[in-house]
């Protein structure tokens, strides 16, 4: 429930600037389903670097994922250079980025998330992945998938921002109760 009640919060919140254009068509320009997230999910939430729960967004704008870890304050960002269904990370910068805790707690990204254009407006939406299962008739890792349409035209480095406050938030309501 509580990750459902994450998603509705967050479905009100969610756009980016990263859109596609003229100079580079391939940037952002694909469309991604809630299934073909799932079926790649398993790539890249069980990477190569080992990173846990990891912002999974076309960074380099080059057709496939890249990784952003977050890590004390500080953001790594590591460069897929394999392909979009058999990427392969390797670090390109270890400050990428980086952000201010405001919490005693440590924080970080509650689960894996994806950024990608879900209904092909141009901007990136958020797609969860969640609940990671075995099924052992088709022996592989199973994933629910949920979405959130962006609406405010945010970049995703604030959106990340807003993820991070509203799981310090839940922490803290956890806490308190």
């Amino acid at each position: 429930m509580k990750y459902l009640i994450f998603m509705l919060i967050l479905s009100s919140l969610l756009t980016s600037n990263l859109k596609a254009d003229e100079n580079n068509p391939a940037k952002i320009s694909g469309v991604f389903s809630k299934e073909e997230i799932k079926k790649l999910s398993d790539f890249y939430v069980n990477n190569n670097v080992k990173i846990d729960n990891p912002a999974i967004v076309d960074i380099d704008r080059d057709g496939d994922f890249d990784l952003l870890k977050f890590n004390d304050g500080n953001v790594e960002y590591y460069k897929n250079t394999g392909s979009l269904e058999k990427p392969n990370f390797v670090l390109e910068n270890k400050n990428y980025d980086s952000y201010k805790e405001a919490s005693f707690l440590k924080t970080g990204m509650p689960m894996p998330v994806f950024f990608a254009d879900n209904d092909g407006d141009g901007d990136l939406d958020m797609f969860a992945v969640k609940d990671k299962g075995y099924n052992s008739l088709t022996r592989q890792n199973e994933y629910k998938v949920y979405t959130a349409e962006n609406s405010l035209d945010l970049d995703t480095g604030t959106l990340i921002t807003i993820i991070l406050v509203l799981v310090i938030v839940l922490l803290l309501l956890a806490i308190l109760r």
